[in-house]
């Protein structure tokens, strides 16, 4: 869906203001073979078919993915990997590896990738915590399945995706900012430690004259 918004500014057919479009339907599918004529998805990126999004982002910014199928699949994109076991492989790869987990409005994924996930993290220097695990869907048996599947570390939020993404959206965007600020102020500090450290060199290099006696 962030593909066909990024091509033609739909989500299945509905505007981003919630209004249908004419042949809207169909445009899911459009998107998809506009996907698999430019042959991938990064290609599909690097050619300017899809400008901006989720896909978009991952692509610029070498961001590992993994896309499952299932038999209801239009398409495929051709990175979806259609075969079940192949495709739960491909997630173990990643999920054993993961020290956090967001899953975002979608029940099968977000179900299957927490029976996959440890409950616990291995850091550095060898302790351990509770590997942080959020799930965020609007309806509240989403939220409920994960935990009685055995994922008891879920978090759960009951909300849309927007909202969800546009306060993460809000709250990271304020911390980066805060981060850069504090790395600037860093580099001033250290800027006007090296500017004293070269006056105080300079001046004790300097050659001391002679007084003569009286």
């Amino acid at each position: 869906m962030t593909i066909e918004a990024s091509i033609f500014g739909t989500t299945l057919g509905m505007t981003r203001t919630g209004e249908a479009t004419t042949g809207g339907h169909g445009l899911h599918m459009r998107a998809i073979n506009k996907v698999r004529a430019a042959g991938s998805i990064a290609r599909a990126v690097e050619q300017g078919v899809i400008k901006d999004g989720i896909m978009h982002a991952l692509v610029r910014q070498g961001i590992p993915y993994v896309l499952t199928g299932s038999i209801r699949d239009d398409g495929p994109l051709p990175e979806v990997i259609t075969d079940t076991l192949a495709a739960q492989d491909a997630m173990k790869r990643h999920t054993t590896r993961a020290t956090m987990a967001v899953l975002i409005a979608t029940a099968l994924h977000a179900i299957a990738t927490g029976n996959m996930l440890p409950a616990f993290v291995t850091e550095k220097d060898g302790s351990m915590r509770e590997l942080p695990t959020i799930c965020v869907d609007s309806s509240e048996f989403v939220v409920s399945k994960l935990k009685d599947r055995g994922t008891h570390q879920a978090f759960g939020v009951v909300t849309n995706a927007q909202d969800f993404m546009h306060i993460l959206k809000l709250y990271v965007e304020r911390e980066l900012t805060d981060r850069r600020q504090s790395g600037l102020q860093v580099k001033l500090r250290r800027h006007q430690r090296d500017r004293d450290y070269r006056e105080i060199f300079a001046r004790n290099s300097r050659p001391h004259r002679r007084q003569r006696g009286g």
